[in-house]
């Protein structure tokens, strides 16, 4: 039998991961990308490179939370999402008095080929 099923199951992926009330949890993963839920409770935050050195765009899919950069920062609401293609570090905050959760979509070659 060719067709293999090969189940890798969340919990197993180094990615998922519960910190500083941050639970990352990865939902699909390729070569090519990788797909994270993140749940942030309330006053939480979290760094760029807790996400890789990938370029990402974050879906808000719960709450209201903060990306902040060195030169701005945009308060996101439900519905709303950012991207962001460079290297330059970001925070996510959560100071809204309920959870937030973020859909992320990691490209992963876009990143090997502007290294190469």
């Amino acid at each position: 039998m060719d067709n293999e099923l090969k189940i890798v199951r969340r919990e197993q992926s180094a990615r998922s991961r519960q910190h500083r009330g941050v639970l990352t949890q990865v939902i699909y993963e390729c070569d090519a990308l990788e797909i994270l839920r993140t749940e942030m409770e309330i006053g939480s935050a979290c760094d760029s490179p807790e996400f890789g050195d990938f370029s990402a765009v974050h879906f808000v899919i719960g709450g209201t939370p903060v990306f902040r950069t060195s030169h701005q920062s945009a308060n996101l609401m439900p519905g709303d999402s950012i991207i962001f293609n460079d290297e330059r570090p970001y925070t996510i905050l959560n100071g809204a008095p309920s959870r937030s959760v973020i859909l992320s979509v990691l490209f992963k070659t876009l990143a090997s080929e502007i290294r190469a």
